[in-house]
């Protein structure tokens, strides 16, 4: 899935080991399926269900951005038409 969404939206992943968390941009994580820690430097990889978590998460997001922009372009809309009367 590649979406604007994606490009923009940082994910934070818990690090195995020390449990500290990095984010990196979902984009990112879908390519590479791993995480490298910004603390201890363990490199950890992505499980499905992380994956599928992550897809899911951005699927939901890139719907509701959707939504907004349409309520945004009607509220321009009526805001206009409210002018012109």
């Amino acid at each position: 899935m590649s979406s604007n969404v994606a490009s923009l939206v940082q994910y934070p992943l818990p690090c195995s080991e020390c449990k500290n968390y990095t984010s990196l941009p979902a984009e990112t994580l879908i390519k590479e399926r791993k995480v490298t820690c910004r603390i201890c430097s363990t490199v950890t990889r992505l499980s499905d269900q992380q994956l599928e978590s992550l897809e899911r998460t951005l699927q939901h997001m890139s719907v509701c951005s959707g939504k907004r922009q349409v309520n945004e372009a009607e509220e321009t809309f009526e805001a206009e038409e409210e002018l012109t009367d």
